[in-house]
């Protein structure tokens, strides 16, 4: 079995209606109507207690079938943002970073880093922000200002665009990689970079440099491990049983059968993140 792309992320979230509204009204997501999470996936999860709640998958306004998961349950009282380890933040494209800023100001969407050129020694054609969500979850938005060598990067095909990175907080960079590299996706080499944003949640000086390292994936998607500082914590559970926020990220892949409800298998990682993994179809 390998991973092939990125398919989505799962976000618990305290009011799932209020939360359909906030990425409808300001990053133009939308989708079905919300249903029942159900029995059998919820036990593919390993979160039995996540049966009853309700889920809403929403799509980018370009139609791309990359999706975002929303679960209404209670963020863990010990849960903030960038404090923990596992899945830390969803990166999603953008094609006008100032004007998105503009638009979430005042928005359920607490912009927690403005917008900046990344700190990258091999380009300076990458900006973007960070916001918190309405359930705490953290969501890095994009915008690519030209092609970047070595990267296969997507474009916005809309204001917000699909997701395309899930940031990944570890102890250790190669330890959290290797079930990864099991499944079939090798990590890159360790990079250095200011990310203020995890400096700023965990009391470090905004200039210090953060390892990091990316595992390259299909269709311009990518995992990206950073290396967390020692104050991080376990992540602690929502109420219904799934890490608190951004409790999963799901990847298509090959030689798996999914359940009939659409569940796919679950596997833990090196970091306590959730990875699903499903056929697409």
């Amino acid at each position: 079995m390998s991973i092939k792309a990125l398919a989505g992320a799962t976000i618990v979230t305290p009011d799932l209606e209020a939360a359909i509204a906030a990425y409808d009204q300001y990053l133009g997501y939308r989708g079905a109507a919300p249903a029942p999470v159900g029995g059998e996936r919820a036990a593919a999860w390993g979160a039995p207690a996540a049966a009853d709640a309700l889920m809403a998958t929403l799509y980018p306004e370009s139609g791309e079938d990359r999706f975002l998961r929303l679960i209404e349950g209670q963020t863990a009282p010990g849960y903030r943002p960038m404090g923990s380890l596992g899945w830390n933040a969803v990166e999603l494209v953008v094609q006008d970073l100032d004007g998105l800023a503009a638009r979430l100001t005042d928005s359920p969407f607490d912009i927690i880093g403005p917008p900046a050129v990344l700190d990258f020694d091999f380009t300076d054609k990458i900006r973007a922000m960070q916001v918190s969500g309405p359930g705490g979850e953290v969501l890095y938005l994009t915008q690519i200002d030209a092609e970047i060598p070595g990267f296969d990067l997507p474009a916005a095909n809309s204001f917000v665009g699909l997701p395309f990175i899930m940031v990944l907080g570890s102890r250790v960079i190669a330890d959290t990689a290797a079930p990864y590299e099991r499944l079939g996706r090798p990590v890159g080499p360790t990079l250095a970079a200011r990310v203020e944003v995890l400096s700023r949640a965990h009391g470090i000086d905004p200039a210090f440099r953060h390892s990091l390292a990316t595992i390259a994936l299909e269709d311009r998607s990518l995992i990206e491990v950073d290396a967390f500082p020692e104050t991080a914590i376990p992540r602690p559970l929502s109420s219904i049983g799934l890490p608190s926020a951004i409790a999963m990220a799901s990847f298509t892949t090959d030689g798996f059968d999914p359940d009939t409800d659409g569940a796919g298998e679950v596997i833990c990682g090196a970091a306590g993140e959730l990875i699903e993994l499903v056929v697409k179809s």
